[in-house]
């Protein structure tokens, strides 16, 4: 395995950086947050990364037990699913940085999704229990809170005791107090059989974005 030489520190940063610090590692954890994923669909999210980087990562991260193989699928392992939080901190911090001069979108939404998660996992509560499909700039997430946890994964959920559909650009207008959930939510498509499902959901919602914003 081609690894940066490890900091050989006690501190736990410098443990941490062992195993996430080597470029694009994180990147590709981040990708892996929305769900399982092939190597091109990997590739496809993160624009400008090389074939032969990007096996390196994924062969280093299956070593360090951040994720595993199977069927030329790629998963988090409980371990790669831990740096949710990590990453979560990662966006609240660049968000107010300044973006590059000629930024670069990846392709699809699962950048995305992984801050949505890491924003309703920091606000979801003990009691929450929430099923709910989300149409995220089009795409469908499957939303499942239970017991202080939270499962954010690319695909229609079955049965879904409710539906919401947004854009991120609600997102960031939320996390800058610009507006509610409750008002985008008035004007876009709801699907629900359960009112309080969705009140709960547009609570949970609400509480994330503020998270995500540094209102709380």
């Amino acid at each position: 395995m081609s690894r940066v030489k490890s900091y050989s520190m006690s501190c736990p940063i410098s443990r941490s950086l062992d195993l996430l610090g080597n470029r694009w590692a994180l990147h590709v954890l981040r990708e892996l947050h929305a769900g399982p994923a092939s190597f091109a669909q990997i590739k496809a999210g993160l624009p400008g990364i090389a074939s032969n980087m990007l096996s390196a990562r994924l062969s280093e991260l299956c070593e360090a037990g951040l994720i595993a193989k199977s069927h030329r699928l790629y998963t988090l392992t409980d371990l790669g699913l831990s740096t949710r939080g990590i990453l979560f901190e990662l966006a609240r911090f660049g968000r107010n940085q300044p973006e590059p001069s000629s930024p670069t979108d990846p392709e699809g939404v699962s950048h995305r999704a992984a801050i949505l998660a890491g924003a309703i996992e920091r606000a979801a509560g003990p009691l929450d229990d929430i099923r709910a499909e989300i149409l995220l700039d089009g795409t469908p997430f499957s939303l499942i809170v239970a017991g202080g946890r939270v499962a954010l994964q690319a695909g229609p959920l079955p049965l879904a005791p409710v539906q919401i559909a947004f854009d991120w650009s609600d997102v960031e207008a939320v996390a800058r107090g610009d507006q509610r959930v409750a008002n985008f939510a008035a004007e876009r498509e709801i699907t629900a059989e359960d009112p309080l499902q969705v009140a709960a959901l547009l609570d949970l919602l609400q509480k994330a974005m503020d998270i995500y914003g540094g209102f709380k």
